[in-house]
């Protein structure tokens, strides 16, 4: 299930930079979730939550646990959760 919402949103985290900065002050999932909506794209944590889920099936053990040790306090934990976000960062960050 791709929701049209979060599709958007992942989007706009690319093309956005305001957007992307945001994102930087999300500590948690529903920080995302919720910071999604005040930006105008509506969805849910079990809709997030399924879509990690279906993201990180492409990941292999190694690359799942590099992102699973950032910290959260970390300026790139949140564009971590996502490929196309990981995709945003610098090797070594």
């Amino acid at each position: 299930m791709n929701s049209p919402p979060i599709n958007e949103f992942i989007q706009a985290v690319v093309y956005d930079h305001s957007i992307a900065t945001g994102l930087k002050a999300c500590k948690t999932d529903q920080d995302i979730v919720d910071y999604a909506a005040s930006k105008g794209f509506i969805f849910s944590s079990s809709e997030w939550q399924l879509y990690l889920a279906l993201d990180r099936k492409t990941l292999s053990d190694s690359e799942l646990a590099k992102i699973l040790v950032v910290p959260v306090e970390h300026w790139s934990w949140a564009f971590r959760k996502v490929a196309l976000w990981r995709a945003m960062l610098m090797d070594g960050v």
